[in-house]
C-alpha cells in the first residue's frame, strides 16, 4: 500500500488524463468475449533474463492472464500490478494452475532487471511472468492479442484471458482496473470447465 500511495504521488495529472481518457474510450469494446486468435510467438525475455518464446513457453497448453504494463507508469500500471497479485492471492492452490503474464510495452526501458523490480514490489509469486523484448516483437505481441503498445501513456488496462487446456476457447477481455475478485471469479470459472 506505501509503494501505491508513493507512486501515486508521483503521478502528474497530464498522465492520469491521458490514461483515463483512452481507457474511457477503449471501454465499449475492451469487454467480453472474442474469437480465439493467433498468439505471436516472439521471443522474450522475463524478469530474471531467460529468453523464451511467448505462445510455446508461457501460454500453450494453460489458461493465462495477460495485462500490458511499463514500470515508469505512475497511474494505471501500479493498479495492473496489485490486481495481479491479489489475484494469485485470491487463487490460492489453483494459483499454480494459472499463467499470469505482465508484458511491458516499454521495452526500450523495461529490462529484465527494472521487470524484477517492479514484480518484487507488488509481491509476485512463482507463476507470474513479467516479460519484454525487441520493440518490433513486442509491437507484433501486443496485435496478437488486440492491443497496442504504440504509446505506453495511452494504452488501455486490458487483461485477456486465453484458455488454451485442450481445445482452444474463445478470448475473454476483462477490465484490467476492476475489482480482483472479478477477474479470480473468471478464472475459477475457466478452471471449472471441463478440457475437451
Amino acid at each position: 500500500m506505501l509503494l501505491l500511495a508513493a507512486l501515486g504521488a508521483q503521478a502528474t495529472e497530464q498522465d492520469h488524463a491521458a490514461h483515463a481518457a483512452h481507457a474511457a474510450a477503449a471501454a465499449p469494446s475492451m469487454q467480453g468475449e472474442t474469437v480465439a486468435g493467433a498468439v505471436a510467438d516472439v521471443p522474450v525475455q522475463d524478469q530474471s533474463g531467460r529468453t523464451r518464446h511467448f505462445h510455446r513457453d508461457l501460454i500453450q497448453g494453460r489458461l493465462a492472464a495477460i495485462n500490458f504494463i511499463f514500470t515508469r507508469c505512475t497511474t494505471v500500471c501500479p493498479l495492473l500490478g496489485t490486481r495481479f497479485a491479489q489475484v494469485q492471492k485470491q487463487l490460492g492452490d489453483d494459483a499454480a494452475r494459472v499463467a499470469l503474464i505482465s508484458v511491458s510495452i516499454d521495452p526500450a526501458n523495461d529490462t529484465p532487471a527494472e521487470l524484477a523490480r517492479w514484480s518484487r514490489a507488488f509481491g509476485a509469486a512463482p507463476g507470474w511472468d513479467l516479460v519484454t523484448g525487441a520493440r518490433a516483437d513486442i509491437d507484433r505481441l501486443a496485435r496478437s492479442l488486440g492491443a497496442s503498445a504504440a504509446d505506453p501513456a495511452s494504452h488501455a488496462p486490458l487483461v485477456v484471458l486465453i484458455d488454451e487446456r485442450g481445445t482452444p476457447r474463445p478470448w475473454r477481455r476483462l477490465d484490467g482496473l476492476a475489482d480482483a475478485g472479478v477477474l479470480t471469479a473468471a478464472l475459477r470459472e475457466a478452471l471449472a470447465r471441463p478440457v475437451e
